[in-house]
């Protein structure tokens, strides 16, 4: 059931349960470039060009015009980033699903399946959350689909360093041989499953696996409704030496 997702769409508006933080919105039209509205923050600039790799992003108003090539890198980089990401595409009515369509990673192909087939051959690093909504526009059809970090079916174990000295990448060939976030606990709070994977923005290694509240708790104080995790006994930032740098005392970390 879509209705107990934290983030849904209704009545074609993105509505957010308390507590989940806030949420980036993409948009593929037919043929120009991505629009993409994320939430206001210092270094998005630095974000989209470092980590996302896009040589010179482009903000107009409130909105990044970005190669249309940035895609599913900018989807991977915002479910890390968010939890969630909320992707607008426009696609031909006579469409139809291809070969690449079945070997897309989940957003990469213009088809009329609305990403149901995307993937199938092929691991991604996120998945669909929830149906697909429509919207009828002639010649056209628009569709939205929340997306979500990869879960796993296994147990959940205690994270010890899998991923320790690895660079942290957005691209399908960076992330190889990589495991799921999901089949961790949460470095941080050790309570629940982790969803995403946190890296240092200062040296760019992979730190550790964390759940969406805590990946986000410095965003704006510990306030729960804004989806921070409340201070508690059981915080713990040690994962932080999984960034080798930092323990080998070259320079602080940042969260």
């Amino acid at each position: 059931m879509t209705d107990h997702l934290p983030v849904r769409i209704v009545g074609g508006r993105v509505v957010t349960e308390p507590g989940t933080g806030p949420v980036a919105m993409v948009w593929l039209p037919l043929h120009e470039h991505v629009i993409a509205k994320i939430p206001a923050r210092k270094g998005n600039r630095r974000w989209l060009h470092e980590t996302v790799r896009i040589r010179s992003p482009e903000l107009n108003g409130d909105r990044w015009d970005l190669p249309r090539n940035c895609l599913v890198r900018l989807v991977t980089a915002a479910v890390d980033r968010y939890g969630f990401v909320v992707v607008w595409r426009d696609m031909s009515k006579l469409s139809r699903c291809t070969r690449a369509c079945l070997e897309a990673t989940g957003v990469e192909c213009d088809c009329s399946c609305l990403g149901a087939h995307h993937g199938q051959d092929s691991e991604s690093w996120f998945e669909r959350v929830g149906d697909a909504v429509v919207a009828d526009l002639g010649e056209r059809t628009r569709t939205a689909v929340v997306y979500g970090t990869r879960s796993s079916d296994v147990d959940a174990v205690v994270y010890d360093g899998q991923l320790a000295g690895e660079r942290y990448r957005v691209d399908r060939a960076g992330r190889l041989g990589w495991p799921a976030a999901a089949q961790f606990m949460c470095a941080s709070c050790m309570s629940v499953r982790a969803t995403v994977w946190d890296h240092c923005h200062t040296h760019g290694f992979v730190r550790a696996p964390l759940c969406n509240r805590c990946n986000t708790r410095h965003w704006g104080g510990w306030k729960p409704q804004n989806g921070r995790a409340v201070i508690s006994r059981n915080f713990d930032d040690s994962y932080y030496r999984w960034c080798p740098e930092h323990i080998d005392g070259w320079g602080p970390c940042s969260a």
